[in-house]
């Protein structure tokens, strides 16, 4: 009978060998053939059945050979053709042993990749495990691991809801993977004073998500003690933070956005991020738009920031600002061809008419329309706000 150990009373972190061994008595080579069919018989899901002789296991015999071998004359031949149809077992492995080095090990050898392995506790035999069962295993894990940190993600980007009826905020996130490296985050000091800010780590996945992870954190932190300061210090502060949780090399191309109602004007520190896209309107209900380079480098680069290019943008009724990541600008199609600088600019300006509720839908299906069966390599985020 096949158990796991769990259902023997042997308890494993999920992380080593024992938690997912079969614990499978070994059949002996010189036993009837019968002891093996009637093991597969009561265990469907047993593949391989661990063979011993003089109290060693040499190998497992498949499931295959040992169903071609049932009613068969080939039974009296059994232990003279046993051998030729044993797969040696590799390495003893410990059952505290960890899943993820023993893989790491195992990968290295060539061929392995129908390895089985003889699994001990206490410097005894317990049972048996296959490469393949611990790469699937840990595959399994690595699945469960990201679509949590997706949840934790995912969680941190709705903290960016804001109601306030002088202006209309917009947020989008399409991420190319589970976890990613665009963030953004709505900080509001006072009823008269907040900031939009949205980030492009210089990292994706794993390396990205950890510091969009210590961005949220720091946003909190501000929440939580109602800190209140001006935009130079907020942006200071947020590239000290930047280069103190990162190694040297990694950055985060940022556009900040400091809304002032009570001088009724905006100050954008666009920090190695894409081009802002800004429309006024005019007389005769005309719209022009502008497009605002980045004039600071990235957070995380330079130890102080000379704030004397930042742009200051008077709020007027019917104000639109627009930010994306280059993810929007870098998505290719099929073709290998770039969506770029032309056609974003131009989506952007067809949305100007467009309920900000609607946005999404149409967004999301640029983006699956251009990309089609290919894959988007980077996350594409979106801020529009429209000033009332």
């Amino acid at each position: 009978m096949t158990h796991n150990a769990q259902d023997i009373g042997r308890v494993f972190s999920p992380l080593q060998i024992g938690y997912i061994a079969d614990v499978t008595e070994p059949v002996n080579a010189s036993s009837n053939v019968d002891w093996a069919l009637e093991l597969i018989a009561d265990n469907p899901t047993l593949e391989v059945v661990p063979i011993e002789r003089d109290g060693m296991v040499l190998g497992v015999l498949p499931r295959e050979v040992l169903t071609k071998i049932s009613g068969s004359a080939w039974t009296k031949f059994w232990q003279k053709d046993l051998d030729s149809y044993v797969i040696p077992t590799r390495e003893m492995l410990d059952a505290t042993s960890y899943i993820n080095r023993v893989v790491d090990d195992a990968l290295k050898i060539e061929g392995s990749e129908m390895s089985w392995f003889v699994v001990q506790h206490r410097r005894s035999y317990m049972g048996i495990v296959s490469l393949k069962k611990m790469l699937e295993y840990t595959n399994t894990l690595h699945s469960q691991d990201l679509n949590r940190a997706h949840e934790i993600q995912q969680h941190l980007l709705q903290k960016s809801a804001i109601n306030d009826k002088r202006f209309n905020l917009f947020l989008f996130n399409h991420m190319a993977h589970e976890i990613g490296g665009d963030f953004y985050r709505v900080y509001q000091a006072d009823k008269d004073h907040c900031m939009v800010g949205c980030f492009d780590v210089a990292g994706k996945n794993i390396s990205g998500a950890l510091t969009t992870m210590a961005l949220g954190t720091c946003f909190a932190s501000f929440e939580m003690f109602h800190y209140v300061g001006a935009a130079n210090k907020i942006t200071n502060r947020l590239n000290s933070l930047i280069k103190e949780v990162n190694p040297p090399g990694i950055f985060v191309a940022a556009v900040l956005f400091y809304i002032d109602f009570v001088a009724r004007q905006i100050r954008i520190h666009n920090c190695g991020f894409s081009p802002v896209l800004i429309f006024v309107p005019q007389a005769d209900n005309k719209v022009t738009y502008k497009i605002s380079n980045p004039s600071l480098p990235p957070l995380g680069i330079e130890d102080e920031y000379d704030f004397t290019e930042a742009q200051i943008i008077p709020i007027t009724k019917g104000l639109r600002l627009c930010a994306y990541s280059d993810g929007l600008t870098d998505m290719m199609n099929i073709y290998g061809e770039r969506y770029g600088e032309e056609q974003t600019t131009r989506l952007i300006k067809g949305l100007h008419t467009v309920p900000q509720k609607n946005i999404t839908k149409l967004l999301s299906g640029e983006i699956n329309g251009w990309i089609g069966t290919a894959s988007l390599a980077d996350d594409v985020t979106m801020v529009d706000m429209r000033f009332n």
